[in-house]
């Protein structure tokens, strides 16, 4: 099977991440990506060390994305300006907290409290109002 770049026109790194991620590639192009390696003789120990530096870049990565996703939440502007899309958000967005949006999570809360506290107050005042018109 041919690529795109060749495998074998391809940088030794490329050939490395190739080689220790199957996963993320065509089985084939890693068969042929070990091939490559074993031919530039290539040491384990570099692929090694390589697959360990990436594995902490990509968790550095994950860490910071989840950090960010835990401090987000709802602004102003958001609320104003893009209102239907900030309702669907707060009212069928049932995933916030498992998605790692732990802020919007407690904001949605709050937001589901009060707008439930003001439904009641209004149904209440409502009520009185038709009592004390009879």
């Amino acid at each position: 099977m041919e690529f795109s770049p060749p495998i074998a026109a391809r940088k030794t790194d490329e050939l490395v991440r190739i080689a220790n991620y199957p996963d993320k590639w065509n089985p084939v192009a890693v068969e042929q990506a070990k091939q490559e390696l074993l031919k530039r003789n290539v040491p384990t120990d570099y692929q090694q060390r390589k697959v360990r530096n990436w594995n902490r870049f990509y968790k550095r990565k994950e860490q910071a994305i989840s950090f960010r996703k835990a401090k987000e939440s709802y602004s102003w502007v958001e609320v104003i300006f893009n209102l239907p899309a900030f309702l669907i958000s707060v009212l069928f967005d049932w995933n916030l907290k498992k998605d790692g949006y732990t802020y919007k999570h407690k904001q949605r809360k709050y937001i589901l409290a009060i707008t439930g506290l003001l439904i009641v107050i209004v149904y209440v005042w409502v009520q009185l109002s038709q009592r004390s018109a009879i």
